[in-house]
């Protein structure tokens, strides 16, 4: 069982998610990386997928609006929400492209551009990059209005903190030999069926 409440829990997976956005849109902002379009492409869509999960726990956050307060809130983040929820196909981007491997429900392949072009997302850089920050400004809005709630909460989270364990190669150095091992056994295994021809 949680020793949060539901409200608390909300706040801190909203403030979770606010962590994640402001990497990803850091990572984006230098202007050294500005004109990096492979770079761009593969941040712009973890931020829509960090998008889908933002609105996916907005809703549930939405069903605490019974209080004065966070109906309050809801109320005063509403044009930015209305902005990113103008883009009604977001989580079918993120299902079929981004998730789940360019394959429909039934299992058939689909193509970027038919995905987006049946389907209200944005394909512009700056387009995902405002919805970013406009989901950053929702998250602080809340987490302003609600600061006790939230900071008691994120005290307890604090004290239950345990460091993740180490797990795989830690070093680039590590990864590049064994990655040419691998591609050593792979050329081996190629070229004994090269030879049973």
């Amino acid at each position: 069982m949680s020793k949060f409440t539901p409200f608390e829990e909300s706040l801190l997976v909203l403030t979770g998610l606010e962590k994640q956005l402001e990497a990803a849109l850091r990572s984006l902002v230098p202007a050294d990386r500005v004109g990096d379009d492979d770079l761009k492409w593969t941040v712009c869509n973890h931020i829509q997928i960090l998008l889908c999960s933002f609105l996916e726990e907005w809703r549930i956050f939405e069903s605490f609006g019974k209080d004065s307060s966070v109906r309050d809130t809801l109320k005063i983040v509403s044009p930015a929400l209305g902005r990113i929820r103008r883009w009604t196909g977001l989580a079918r981007i993120r299902s079929t492209l981004l998730a789940h491997n360019q394959r429909d429900k039934e299992g058939n392949p689909v193509w970027t551009w038919d995905v987006f072009n049946s389907n209200e997302a944005p394909t512009a850089y700056a387009e995902t990059l405002l919805l970013g920050n406009l989901a950053l400004f929702v998250v602080r809005e809340t987490r302003r209005r609600h600061h006790d709630v939230y900071h008691r909460a994120a005290q307890r989270l604090t004290q239950s903190y345990a460091p993740i364990k180490e797990q795989g190669i830690r070093t680039i150095g590590e990864m590049e030999t064994v990655l040419q091992r691998l591609k050593v056994q792979m050329s081996e295994i190629a070229e004994g069926f090269r030879l049973k021809r």
